[in-house]
């Protein structure tokens, strides 16, 4: 006898999304927002999230702005360890841009 079982009753494996994961998967979301061609009316896109879109209650992913670490802001770098982000403020941006140099380097 084969055995059937309906989706909704099996317990979803619980995945360990990182906090590394889930930047990429936003980025991916809005970069693959921007591809799609909208229709003539420039409010759908028949896209796969078509009817479940964030953009039917606020702005279309498209229009979302990338989150990128690390990142340089006035004389402050912006970086992620262990999950958490973290900020170092320099005393003057040459010495933030030097620091942020050396992260992208990593």
């Amino acid at each position: 006898m084969i055995e059937v079982y309906d989706i909704k009753d099996m317990e979803p494996k619980r995945l360990d999304i990182t906090p590394e994961l889930a930047i990429a998967a936003y980025n991916t979301l809005i970069q693959f927002c921007r591809q799609q061609d909208l229709t003539e009316d420039e409010a759908h896109c028949n896209c796969i999230f078509d009817g479940k879109c964030p953009a039917a209650a606020r702005e279309a992913p498209a229009d979302w702005e990338e989150i990128h670490y690390p990142k340089l802001v006035d004389n402050s770098v912006f970086y992620l360890k262990d999950g958490k982000v973290k900020q170092i403020t320099y005393g003057n941006r040459q010495e933030a841009e030097e620091m942020f140099k050396e992260m992208m380097g990593r």
